[in-house]
């Protein structure tokens, strides 16, 4: 209990608790791409909103860009099948496939579902939606042929019910026995009165609700499709399962006014699905998806759009899911000449000009398919010059002149809150200040351009690598949008949509990418091997790209490589249209995928690490500099030194895990101090000067060649070797994952740094790679300077290596100058974009490898401390960065601004620690563990936010920080009385419900509020809170929870973290720790319940709907007894297997 007491004493004090409540926050913001899953699409014309519906039971409405709302049902397994706008009130009703009716409202930011009702029973199934044109009942069409009617002021059903009994009394004997579900509603324009009833076998009957009776009888010997009036009211159409469609008269029923329709007959066609009629000052327009002819074209996803002459299939890449025209403004709203056609598809959103000649697409300001081919990395561009901002946007342009219509978005509802109104930054206007660019690349081998500096993300410019390389599988990049050249085809189809999921050749696809700002340079590296050079140019040239080939394993006789083919470059002179135009391409072998990339562009630098090793290259000389192999490296650990084996059997791990906590504490507390006043233990051999640092059986050797850099300066504190015979046990979370020796060689990350490597008075540019195997190499540079840049050679050498005793993969490799800044981009100093660099005081790096953080003086390489993370939390990390932390302080005109460490897990926690102390800061569940994909694509920018794909088509965008938050800022402007109060009948009805209701409620919470981010399931490693009341679209204002524990230390290894939730390790904990730890009287008690709770904890799921969000600061004011018992708890149930 002693560390417990010495802990109390080490809280941060009152101000620094509140300046990390100032500084750090999590929340998710806005979400980029196009909605995963695609299943109902809605309109509504009097506000101009755009709905979409998906499979997972989200809601997004879409105005002008900036304007978004967020909603999603509480079943998140209920897909929404139906969306119908209630005009001009700021409210649409859902329908999900459970056959339940929610209706949701837009109250400032916010949109809520306000009510929900279910119908129950197969009869009752809805299948057919039609809102009155008084608005006040929504018409529900079921399965078993009645129609209903939803008051929409209550939401109850009313009294009166369409029976189909009642309808067929008129019909012929055929149809009454079984004339299908109802397949469709439409009110007669100009009758509110009067509806038209399809059912599926082809009847349909024009019903006047006011008499009430039948009309009129249709009859229609094929199955029933759609309907659609004409805006005279006198006509409508109707579509089938044939392909056909007819028009018919609505005072004659025996027949339509023409034989049906076959368009693209004489043989079997699939179904019209869905079939729009209107008017025009000229030709009517007719359009419907589907009727293709069944042999030839049943694979294709068309709609046919026709007026009088002119007539067009447009052909998509993915199902069709919806679509609806937009009218000219100050025509009918549903029926009036058409200027827009909006498709929904599974995969993107298309739109069609068709005011335009020859009906071109519109270019989307938001719902763009990021994944038109499938994103395989990115990265965050933060601040980028106005001149290469220009270029880029002028570029992109120029690409697309000829594919979309020049005509404003149509979709132009809704209000973006100014910043007064808000009293806040107002990040609508951040396009105006910051210019922030997301790069994606992609599977068939471009890069793509996105403007990420506001709500919308906005494509810019697209750069295509599969032109500078040939071959019989690498098409040209063809334009989509252009009609096809052969006039005789039929049907005359047309390529539309940027959806294309299929690469000309996989060997094409982007694993890497890198842009410097400051210089216009863009490094591109495949999988193939292939890395190409870039530079930004306003001008088409054409000119030969040089290639330069670099063998990585040179050195190594007899290595085969078994792999595919490299891409063979283009000879010769090739045109490059303006953007970013290659310069040079570099081309290693063996030809394997690009692990690592980086680039120095001062200095004229690129470095690419594969799985074989690594190759420096000075792309201005366009020679290679350095090679370095990495496979079959020499075991450098020594006999009796060998790592702890990832193979471990869990009976031996749990073992020794009973065996080091019964020596006793007091042991282990020796064995600590004198570890600091133990000699120093030092070994020698073949020149090399071997300095093993003890700490608790992690240790480092550190490599100096004494030839390269002169002198053995790099000594660190140590322990006397460790004994063969009772090796001390590692204080982490034994896994059994297997070790796959073919991938210890790979390069795992590079870094271009200026710093202290030989001395401490003058720094040398270096570049580090850090391997699979956990292994470092530093290697110096020399640059030659000025005009002898392009006269002479880059030079480059080992200058030392350090070797992480267990071996984990090293991610990523940072410098802090002295003062615990990471070193600036190349130029930015020079630009004023940075700070100077502080040299007063010596620089540290900091090396991320997937199991620990480490920090190390320079140039002498003695460790400064270091975070603990899988031994302590049983995670590992995927993904680190640096980012810097502002708030305004009261009593200065200045800002204070923190840099910190920020790290995902492979549990899907964000946690930001500080340095150089490496003191937790924030610990956030940000994914869900489950949720590959998303850890593994996730990107941190540098100032504390970060993207990552939600889904293949979506971009979630976070934040960590409490100051920088992307958000939608908008409203709704609704007309005065837009909606209308329940009269005093409908308010009884309303309170009965309410007081029915109450219980439920309770239960459910604020699940109506709905946020526009998913719920991340918590992780053993991240504190557990209770999720405040979610807004929507992130727009969590209210204060962050906070959960105190004291604070860390220097090495987070001082056992009183363990104790916190937010540092647990299952492998650690067992029932002999929890006694030492954590027995007191009321702790006995609490044990004997554990065990009675046994069946409870393992039926528990490990998927719970809590968003959780972690402020780390000071105290404990977590109980003790929950996590640890927990975890003792799920070790009785392994022990028992």
């Amino acid at each position: 209990m002693l560390k417990f007491i010495r802990g109390k004493g080490q809280q941060p004090s009152a101000e620094r608790q509140k300046l990390q409540r100032e500084l750090f926050a999590f929340r998710k913001t806005v979400q980029h791409g196009f909605p995963n899953k695609p299943t109902s699409l809605a309109w509504d014309p009097a506000l101009r909103l755009l709905a979409v519906g998906t499979a997972s039971g989200a809601i997004k409405i879409f105005g002008k860009p900036g304007v978004e709302f967020y909603g999603q049902h509480s079943n998140h397994e209920s897909a929404v099948t139906k969306i119908v706008f209630v005009p001009n009130e700021g409210r649409l009703v859902s329908l999900c496939d459970d056959n339940s009716l929610h209706l949701w409202e837009v109250n400032g930011s916010i949109l809520e579902e306000v009510k929900e009702h279910s119908l129950e029973g197969k009869l009752k199934k809805i299948s057919a939606l039609c809102l009155e044109s008084a608005r006040e009942h929504l018409l529900l069409g079921t399965e078993g042929g009645n129609i209903y009617l939803l008051n929409l002021k209550t939401f109850n059903m009313s009294e009166t019910i369409i029976y189909q009994d009642v309808v067929m009394q008129n019909v012929p004997e055929d149809y009454k026995i079984n004339p299908g579900a109802v397949e469709a509603i439409a009110e007669q324009p100009g009758c509110p009165d009067k509806i038209l009833i399809g059912y599926n076998r082809g009847l349909m009957v024009l019903w006047d609700r006011k008499a009430p009776g039948a009309d009129q009888t249709y009859i229609s010997s094929q199955q029933l499709e759609s309907i659609c009036w004409h805006k005279s009211g006198s006509r409508f159409t109707s579509s089938h399962n044939d392909g056909s469609y007819a028009v018919w008269d609505v005072g004659v029923g025996e027949k339509p006014l023409e034989e049906p329709n076959t368009i693209y007959g004489p043989f079997p066609c699939k179904a019209v699905t869905k079939f729009l009629w209107r008017q025009s000052k000229g030709d009517d327009y007719i359009l419907f998806a589907g009727g293709m002819p069944r042999a030839s074209y049943s694979d294709r996803h068309a709609i046919t759009v026709q007026q009088g002459k002119k007539h067009v299939v447009f052909d998509f890449t993915s199902k069709i899911v919806d679509f609806f025209t937009i009218a000219i403004e100050g025509e009918d709203p549903e029926f009036g000449e058409p200027d827009t056609l909006i498709v929904l598809l599974e995969e993107e959103l298309v739109a069609i000009d068709l005011l335009s000649e020859d009906w071109k697409m519109l270019s989307l300001p938001y719902l763009v398919s990021l994944h038109a081919s499938a994103v395989t990395c990115s990265q965050h561009i933060s601040n980028v010059p106005v001149q290469l901002w220009e270029d880029i946007i002028s570029a992109g342009k120029k690409q697309v002149q000829d594919l979309y219509s020049t005509r404003e978005w149509p979709i132009t509802g809704g209000v973006i809150l100014s910043e007064k109104e808000n009293g806040k930054e107002d990040n609508n206007e951040e396009p105006e200040v910051t210019r922030n660019l997301l790069l994606t690349g992609h599977e068939d081998g471009t890069v793509r351009f996105w403007n990420a500096s506001g709500i919308a993300l906005q494509p810019l410019y697209k750069f295509a690598s599969a032109g500078l390389f040939s071959g019989d599988e690498i098409g040209g990049d063809g334009s989509n949008g252009v009609a096809d050249d052969d006039e005789e085809e039929w049907p005359p189809f047309r390529k539309v949509g940027t959806f294309d999921p299929y690469s000309d050749d996989p060997r094409l696809a982007v694993k890497k990418v890198v842009l410097c700002p400051l210089t216009g340079t863009l490094v591109v590296a495949g999988t193939a091997g292939s890395v190409i050079v870039a530079k930004i140019g306003s001008e088409q040239v054409e000119k030969e790209v040089k290639v330069t080939t670099m063998n990585v394993v040179s050195d190594r006789d007899g290595f085969v490589w078994k792999g595919h083919d490299q891409l063979t470059p283009r000879s010769g002179n090739i045109s490059l249209p303006p953007g970013f135009q290659s310069s040079a391409i570099l081309q290693l072998h063996p030809p394997a995928a690009v692990t690592a990339l980086v680039l120095h562009s001062e200095w004229g630098l690129a470095a690419a690490g594969t799985a074989h090793g690594l190759a420096l290259f000075d792309f201005v000389r366009h020679k290679g500099v350095l090679t370095k192999c990495t496979l079959n490296p020499n075991d450098l650990s020594g006999a009796g030194d060998a790592p702890i084996s990832r193979r471990k059997s869990f009976k031996k791990s749990l073992r020794e895990s009973f065996r080091r906590l019964r020596k006793g504490r007091s042991t282990r507390h020796a064995d600590k101090r004198g570890t600091g006043t133990s000699p120093t233990a030092e070994k020698k051999r073949d020149g090399l000067e071997f300095v093993v640092e003890d700490d608790e059986g992690e240790e480092e050797e550190v490599m100096e060649k004494q030839d390269s850099i002169g002198g053995g300066d790099a000594s660190t504190p140590s322990s006397a070797p460790l004994s063969p015979v009772e090796p001390k046990p590692v204080e982490r979370q034994v896994e059994a994952r297997p070790v796959d020796d073919g991938q210890g060689s790979m390069v795992r990350c590079l870094y271009f740094a200026r710093t202290y490597i030989i001395s401490v008075q003058s720094m040398t540019p270096t570049l580090w790679a850090g391997t699979n195997n956990g292994t470092v190499f530093v290697f110096t540079i020399t640059v030659p300077g000025g005009q002898k840049r392009t006269e002479e050679d880059v030079s480059c050498q080992l200058g030392k290596e350090i070797q992480l005793k267990h071996r984990a993969p090293v991610i990523s490799v940072s410098i802090l100058d002295g003062a615990s800044v990471p070193l600036p981009d190349p130029l930015e100093v020079e630009r004023g974009l940075a700070k100077q660099v502080d040299t007063g005081t010596p620089h540290r790096v900091v090396i991320c490898s997937e199991e620990q953080f480490k920090i190390f003086t320079l140039p002498s390489l003695k460790p400064f401390c270091k975070f603990k993370l899988t031994a302590h939390e049983g995670s590992r990390v995927r993904r680190v960065g640096f980012a810097a932390f502002s708030t305004s302080r009261p009593d200065s005109s200045t800002q204070y601004t923190e840099s910190c460490l920020l790290c995902l897990t492979n549990l899907g926690d964000c946690i930001v620690l500080s340095v150089p102390e490496l003191r937790r800061q924030l610990n956030a569940a940000v994914i869900r563990r489950e949720d590959i994909n998303g850890i593994s694509s996730l990107t941190f920018t540098k100032n504390g936010e970060a993207f990552y794909l939600h889904s293949s088509s979506e971009l979630q965008r976070i934040t960590l920080s409490a100051s920088t938050i992307t958000q939608p800022r908008c409203c709704l402007e609704l007309p005065e009385g837009a909606r209308p109060k329940a009269t005093e009948t409908d308010e009884e009805d309303m309170e009965d419900e309410d007081e029915d209701e109450e219980e439920g409620d309770e239960e459910k919470g604020d699940e109506g509020k709905i946020e526009g981010r998913e719920s991340a399931a918590p992780s053993p490693t991240a504190q557990e809170v209770q999720a405040i009341p979610p807004t929507v679209n992130g727009d969590t204002d209210h204060a962050e929870p906070i959960v105190q524990e004291p604070d860390e230390p220097k090495e987070n290894g001082t056992e009183e973290d363990r104790h916190d939730m937010s540092a647990l390790s299952v492998g650690d904990i067992t029932i002999d720790s929890v006694k030492d730890h954590l027995m007191t009287s009321s702790e006995e008690n609490r044990i004997t319940e554990i065990k009675n709770e046994r069946l409870e904890f393992s039926t528990r799921t490990e998927t719970q709907s809590v968003v959780k969000t972690t402020v780390i600061s000071s105290g404990t004011t977590i109980s003790s007894r929950k996590a640890p018992l927990a975890k003792m708890e799920d070790l009785e149930i392994e022990i028992t297997m």
